[in-house]
């Protein structure tokens, strides 16, 4: 069975507890986190870029890992950025 690698940008709810989000990120149930890293945009903000891997066949896993990043508490908008198949 095949695999589909997500990228999704992540903003946080506070710009000073980005490691607190990138923490909670790590801990998503719904894929395996494979990269969570930091991108700077100017000014001093920051976003995070997440890599999470689902199963290629299961239905509504893509929903479900959007459900629950922007379920988190440390996170104001989860967006997928980008998909491809493994």
């Amino acid at each position: 069975m095949g695999k589909t690698f997500l990228i999704y940008r992540v903003k946080a709810e506070e710009m000073d507890k980005l490691e607190e989000c990138e923490k909670e990120i790590r801990d998503i149930k719904s894929g395996v986190v494979k990269d969570v890293k930091r991108e700077e945009l100017g000014f001093g903000i920051e976003i995070i870029k997440a890599g999470i891997l689902v199963e290629e066949k299961k239905e509504g896993a893509i929903e479900a890992v959007t459900a629950e990043l922007n379920s988190l508490k440390s996170v104001e908008e989860a967006e997928l950025e980008g998909m491809t198949l493994l």
